[in-house]
């Protein structure tokens, strides 16, 4: 099943937002930053395990453990037990995580965002082919419902002519980001008219 990349950038960005609260507790040097930071990796870890991101979620993972050997007295990088200046080498590994998790997080929002971007450059010219055809005919004002869109995918689908291009837009996308990747070509057409 493809994944619904609408989803998958709020989520994403979600946890972005996440990420730039912790750092500002980071900057400020609030006390709570290890609580703080432990909960973000673990709402990050689950979230990248509930939308089927398995390389993600072990890259985070592995930055938790690096938190965590920190936490713990263990500097991650040369895997010595500190004995001085413990708190400064568990802030500067704090840092460290965070950057690489929001690394990750942008990589991973700029690829969904191109897909859907490259995506809606292939349903543009199918979306005027349609028009040209009767398929669909924008109305100002008045949105069209799920199952319009539906209807509207389906003859696209079914149409000789736009069949082949269509198809091949469908084994990249979910129909949802395929409906709503419509749903804002159609208003962008109609703002137009």
């Amino acid at each position: 099943m493809l994944p619904f990349l609408h989803e998958r950038l709020r989520a994403t960005e979600a946890l972005l937002a996440a990420s730039s609260e912790v750092l500002a507790k980071h900057n400020r040097l609030d006390l709570d930053l290890a609580p703080a930071l432990t909960a973000f990796l673990d709402r990050a870890i689950a979230g990248y395990r509930a939308l089927n991101r398995s390389s993600g979620e072990n890259q985070l993972l592995a930055l938790q453990a690096e938190f965590v050997s920190a936490g713990q007295g263990v500097n991650p990088m040369t895997l010595e037990r500190v004995t001085s200046h413990r708190r400064e080498m568990q802030r500067a590994i704090a840092l460290r995580v965070l950057q690489r998790s929001a690394e990750q997080l942008r990589a991973d929002l700029e690829r969904d965002a191109r897909g859907l971007a490259d995506a809606g450059a292939q349903l543009r010219p199918l979306l005027l082919a349609a028009m040209q055809k009767g398929l669909v005919r924008p109305r100002r004002g008045k949105p069209m419902s799920q199952a319009q869109f539906h209807r509207l995918w389906r003859a696209v689908l079914g149409e000789p002519d736009l069949a082949l291009a269509a198809r091949q837009v469908a084994m990249q996308l979910s129909v949802y980001d395929i409906h709503l990747l419509l749903a804002d070509l159609i208003d962008a057409a109609t703002a137009l008219a």
